[in-house]
């Protein structure tokens, strides 16, 4: 096995990312799972694994790896936290996300702007 310096991690999630945005799923999956490999339970992994999962419109599994997995270790994550929302809301349980996107929206980064937009779709 080898390391994997930050930029080439950096470029593997964003190759992970594309596949996504291609609906090559299956590539995405193993990309994702080859970076776990070096950079487990890293924040942005985390967050390329729920979009992976929304993305396919499993937002039950996306919602569990959040409240089991990915929260409890980036508990003040505001990103992990905007994805918690648009899981709730894929599963047709926005009133839940509400409250939480109302405190998100306060901000000047990608959450703040992530839940204004799923306001405006509430």
């Amino acid at each position: 096995m080898f390391d994997l310096s930050t930029e080439e991690a950096q470029l593997l999630l964003e190759t992970g990312l594309m596949a996504i945005g291609q609906n090559r799923f299956t590539s995405a999956m193993k990309i994702l799972m080859a970076l776990e490999q070096y950079r487990s339970g890293h924040e942005s992994l985390d967050v390329a694994k729920v979009i992976l999962c929304l993305s396919q419109f499993q937002g039950k599994i996306a919602l569990e790896f959040l409240d089991n997995e990915a929260l409890p270790r980036h508990p003040d994550s505001r990103m992990l936290k905007a994805f918690r929302c648009m899981a709730l809301i894929q599963l047709k349980r926005g009133e839940e996300a509400r409250p939480v996107l109302w405190e998100l929206q306060n901000g000047d980064d990608n959450a703040a702007n992530l839940a204004k937009g799923m306001l405006e779709n509430l």
